[in-house]
């Protein structure tokens, strides 16, 4: 018998061949399941958190958009600690969402955008009309003199499984820094103003 054919006789042997070992098959089995389901997990919690920050942008981009009284100091700690809240599913330092409110206009003759007003809590700094205009792809088009209102927010997260165990089962991710940006209309007012001091009407800026 030719060498090919004791071999094409093992192969088709070993192809018909139904029993099996629980034990080993249960070997080969479970570290398949395991790294699928904590993949599972760890991506569909990152991409959970990113949709928790999109919407606690949202939210606070609303509630700024029916204020008809003055936007204080106190108002943004407010709306610090409430994205904190909004967003505290996923395990994250204290004040680990930093945000920042405008409000702009655009002036038709000059062709560009002009801050009212900016403020932030967190690391980041107020914009500038320079800042502003170099972001000028992602803003409305507006009419002459028309406010607008830009919030945005950035929030660090941590993987549900760290380095050292994501790397383990092959699913690491690095902490990730989601940001948003939402451009809205004051509702019920022309424009939403700055005064930190309301008794004193000459600090008011909108």
């Amino acid at each position: 018998m030719k060498m090919s054919d004791r071999l094409m006789r093992k192969v088709w042997r070993f192809r018909a061949e139904e029993t099996a070992s629980v034990l080993v098959e249960f070997v080969i089995m479970v570290p398949i399941l395991v790294y699928g389901f904590v993949s599972t997990l760890q991506f569909f919690n990152a991409y959970r958190a990113e949709l928790l920050s999109t919407k606690a942008a949202l939210t606070v981009a609303d509630m700024y958009s029916r204020e008809t009284g003055f936007i204080d100091a106190t108002y943004l700690n407010g709306t610090r600690s409430l994205l904190n809240y909004l967003t505290a599913d996923r395990t994250h330092a204290e004040d680990a969402v930093d945000f920042r409110v405008s409000q702009f206009f655009w002036r038709e003759q000059q062709k560009d955008y002009r801050v009212s007003w900016s403020k932030n809590r967190g690391s980041r700094l107020n914009h500038t009309n320079a800042t502003l205009n170099a972001m000028s792809e992602k803003l409305p088009v507006l009419s002459d003199g028309e406010r607008m209102l830009l919030i945005e927010t950035w929030t660090e997260y941590e993987p549900l499984y760290g380095s050292g165990m994501g790397r383990l089962m092959g699913t690491d991710l690095e902490p990730i820094e989601f940001s948003t940006y939402v451009v809205i209309s004051p509702r019920f007012a022309p424009a939403v103003c700055w005064n930190n001091t309301p008794a004193d009407t000459s600090k008011t800026r909108c």
